[in-house]
């Protein structure tokens, strides 16, 4: 059986190779001192992603990372290797637009875009092998799925996953897969090689290296519409200046606010994004990790609260409303959403962690309460939920934070223990 699997992946894997195309992006800033001050043609920043080709001279890609650029590269698989030497260039922040030009194929505009589903398509003067588009209401809830896509080291992968969930009016699914980070915008195929959706993000992660647990998908269903709503073909440059892809840009830079903590900055951000196209609903997600980092418990309850409005599979959401509550005090309800999560996904390792966290809550207000025999079986319950992680294959920098999450744990069960055995 592991053979006719393995087979059936490598088999998706060369027939969908043909079709895919990786993009390197990159956008300039103003620089503000040094020898370059003021100069805005320094290439500041790339950028890699994916798309496929649905026509000949047609490639579907996400909205979001060609929302801020001023420089693109197309390049179709079969041409990747030899590209190779000039994308390294561009890569270590060469500016010289031949580079460029030379690179991929000739993208000549948008023919069409979705700010609602993040999704944009564009002409190109070339021409690419198109993978077939499958109705999207075949797929079955546990059907095996295929994602396939470029990493931004060039590499290749094709994964296999399983179909968990529609949202939204069967838009947008869900699928459980070991994903990478970085191949957003590659197709999601059935065991026919037929496309069933696009990768739009990954939930369950927050380190660039590591996997993700599950990916959200925009149905093919969408994708059809799109090539249905083609036409007349703007220029990028007009294209990034309306307001609803301009969202796109004011949400990436609230991300690098985020990153930099400049949580307040990027809430600010956020909600200007989201006035421009509240369509962007992940914010919420987003947006409620800030406000739980700024103390703002109320405000982080109602973000993921929404998130899961939107989307009853959001395992995120889920997880850290389930955080929210037990800060609110309300530790059944906590409980009840974290176990939820699980539920959904026993494989979101961040959850076991929040889980850990909500008991060790609990247990402190049993001591409180004088009740120590519950308070014991709170505490060890918390350690067994932190340990058993460390038994799986999970990278360095989780196993430092579940240790580090376990010590206080520890040390309270000791001092538990000890007030109980003088009672």
């Amino acid at each position: 059986m592991k053979k006719k699997k393995d087979a059936l992946l490598q088999q998706i894997a060369e027939n969908s190779k043909e079709s895919l195309v990786f993009f390197e992006t990159g956008y300039t800033i103003e620089l503000p001192f040094g020898a370059n001050a003021g100069n805005t043609d320094i290439l500041s920043h790339i950028e890699t992603g994916n798309g496929f080709f649905v026509e000949p001279d047609k490639i579907v890609t996400t909205i979001d990372f060609l929302a801020t650029t001023h420089k693109v590269a197309a390049i179709p698989s079969d041409s990747l290797a030899e590209t190779v030497t000039n994308s390294a260039q561009i890569s270590s922040g060469d500016n010289d637009s031949d580079l460029w030009e030379d690179i991929g194929v000739s993208i000549e505009g948008i023919a069409a875009f979705d700010a609602k589903h993040n999704l944009v398509l564009l002409k190109v003067a070339d021409t690419g092998v198109p993978l077939p588009l499958e109705d999207s209401d075949t797929v079955q809830i546990d059907e095996k799925v295929y994602t396939s896509g470029y990493l931004d080291c060039n590499e290749h992968k094709c994964i296999q996953g399983t179909f968990q969930s529609r949202y939204r009016n069967d838009k947008w699914f869900q699928i459980k897969t070991d994903y990478f980070l970085g191949i957003c915008g590659g197709p999601v195929l059935n065991s026919k090689n037929e496309v069933i959706g696009m990768i739009n993000y990954s939930i369950g992660t927050f380190m660039p290296e590591s996997k993700a647990t599950v990916a959200t998908v925009v149905s093919s269903n969408v994708l059809k519409e799109l090539l249905a709503n083609s036409g007349k073909v703007i220029p990028l440059e007009k294209w990034q200046k309306y307001g609803r892809i301009r969202a796109y840009a004011l949400e990436a830079k609230a991300d690098e606010m985020a990153d930099m903590n400049d949580d307040r900055q990027a809430i600010k951000d956020y909600n200007a994004a989201l006035k421009l196209n509240p369509d962007l609903v992940e914010i919420y997600s987003k947006r409620g990790m800030l406000k739980a980092r700024i103390e703002d418990i109320q405000g982080a309850y109602r973000d993921f609260d929404k998130m899961i409005q939107i989307n009853p599979e959001h395992i995120f959401a889920y997880s850290n409303r389930g955080s929210a509550k037990a800060s609110l005090g309300d530790y059944q309800g906590a409980l009840d959403d974290i176990n939820k999560a699980i539920e959904i996904n026993p494989e979101y390792m961040f959850t076991y962690i929040n889980l850990g966290a909500v008991k060790m809550h609990i247990a402190e207000n049993k001591m409180d309460e004088g009740d120590t025999v519950e308070a014991l079986r709170y505490y060890q319950e918390a350690i067994d939920d932190l340990t058993k992680l460390l038994s799986l294959d999970i990278d360095t920098s989780l196993a430092r934070e579940i240790r580090r999450s376990l010590k206080p744990v520890q040390r309270m069960l000791r001092l538990a223990k000890l007030q109980h055995e003088t009672e």
